[in-house]
């Protein structure tokens, strides 16, 4: 059967990364290249490739959803794509390699800098009103990477049973902006060695971009004494730590419950199931310090199944946190509750932008590529929440809270576009019949 086009190549520059206009221009940060240039060897040859154009080829590639360094080598031939990120020359996949392996520790620092400078600038996506104040949530997890089947530095077997990594991410506000992260060996226990002064560097960074007071938010692995006592010395910070139960027993947490509310105040599941909720207030030692803090819980009683039939023996649920909010122990477990959309995070990370098998088989490299992926990360959030606040957003996503990374990656870094020269001017022109033609364009009218 016969095409309906004929196939001709055409010298007329024609991209189908229209949408990395606006992540260069957001990197075209005259204080990040400066930062970029400090740490890099005093003396250089003339013809050395800036680091922070190494840095920029990295972020681009990522939001292409391309984080490996061959992939540069599909841009060889495109004037676009260094043009459009503002780097004077295109490194190789060999030059990329060997300059992201020797990077010094300190890119870290310039990578965060520019993270807090960028979250700094848009406090309106960090803050939501909850129990009628505002507050900055920071919802702090380990995501392990499936790194199998490579000899990869620092790759071991992580919790899941799968060999990789396991790092930590700290992410802000409603809609999930990345505030910290940490690559660790897999094998590394999520409260190991140096868990808490990662925890200082996160609480540094929250101080300097929240626009309101800060709420921590993390699971059982990270109940220890002195992250306890951490959180509840940070001036302005709240926290929410679910409890490691360990060998404890629930029956006792159980009575405890009915003491406090009542035999006879339960909250009726269903027909099998009855609730209780507790609190109490426990002294917190660690070395020198101590601290009292509260503590609430959710006893869950089933005597039978939710059809009716009898269990052998009663089941007991607990549900237990360490807190330093003074809600209702209810209100306190529905919060909780919500925590699993940073879940959703962690798979648009690793998933949406192809960051779960990194690149290099140094652990330093892949640290710096993990920095550089939250800056991709960040800024690609940004845009998509910058569009729907355009109201241009076509479809049901328009009626959406966020949008996911991979539809930003599709519906705007993916849009093709025709690069023209006129009177001295690059101009990259988008068919007017996109649907989405609307809200990118409305992206050169938002504020930086």
């Amino acid at each position: 059967m016969p095409m309906n086009f004929d196939i001709e190549l055409t010298s007329t520059p024609i991209t189908s990364h229209a949408g990395l206009a606006f992540i260069g221009e957001k990197l075209s940060e005259a204080k990040f290249e400066r930062h970029m240039e400090t740490i890099g060897p005093a003396n250089t040859r003339s013809d050395r490739m800036a680091d922070a154009d190494l840095a920029k080829t990295m972020v681009g590639l990522i939001c292409c959803g391309k984080p490996h360094y061959d992939a540069v080598g599909e841009y060889a031939d495109d004037p676009y794509f260094p043009q459009v990120l503002g780097i004077e020359q295109l490194p190789s996949p060999e030059i990329l390699r060997q300059r992201m392996e020797v990077l010094p520790a300190g890119a870290g620092k310039a990578f965060r800098g520019f993270t807090t400078r960028l979250l700094e600038k848009h406090p309106e996506y960090l803050a939501e009103k909850i129990q009628g104040k505002d507050r900055c949530v920071i919802h702090i997890d380990v995501s392990p990477m499936d790194n199998s089947g490579s000899n990869k530095e620092g790759v071991s077997c992580t919790y899941k049973k799968f060999d990789g990594y396991a790092p930590i991410f700290a992410y802000m506000g409603p809609h999930g902006f990345m505030l910290d992260n940490e690559l660790r060996p897999g094998k590394r226990h999520c409260n190991g060695e140096g868990t808490k002064k990662w925890l200082k560097q996160v609480l540094r960074g929250a101080e300097k971009v929240a626009p309101a007071a800060r709420l921590v938010v993390t699971d059982a692995g990270h109940d220890a004494a002195e992250n306890l006592l951490l959180f509840a010395q940070t001036e302005d910070t709240d926290f929410l730590v679910r409890h490691n139960l360990r060998t404890q027993d629930p029956a006792a947490w159980l009575a405890d419950a009915q003491r406090h509310t009542g035999v006879d105040n339960y909250q009726q599941v269903d027909p099998g199931a009855r609730r209780w909720y507790g609190q109490r207030t426990v002294e917190v030692t660690h070395g020198q310090q101590q601290a009292t803090i509260r503590q609430v819980w959710r006893a869950t009683e089933r005597i039978a199944g939710p059809d009716g039939q009898l269990l052998t023996e009663p089941e007991i649920t607990i549900d237990a946190y360490w807190t330093s909010l003074g809600w209702p122990p209810a209100d306190i477990q529905a919060f909780y509750q919500q925590r699993g959309t940073s879940e959703q995070f962690h798979s648009e990370f690793k998933g949406d932008l192809d960051l779960e098998r990194l690149p290099s088989g140094k652990f330093r490299a892949n640290q710096h590529v993990l920095d550089l992926g939250m800056m991709a990360y960040n800024l690609l959030r940004l845009l998509g929440q910058q569009m729907l606040d355009s109201g241009l957003v076509p479809g049901r996503k328009a009626q959406s809270k966020r949008l996911r990374l991979r539809s930003v990656l599709q519906n705007l870094i993916y849009m093709a576009g025709r690069v023209v020269r006129h009177a001295r001017r690059r101009i990259l022109r988008v068919f007017e019949g996109h649907g989405w033609a609307p809200a990118a364009l409305s992206l050169g009218r938002a504020p930086d």
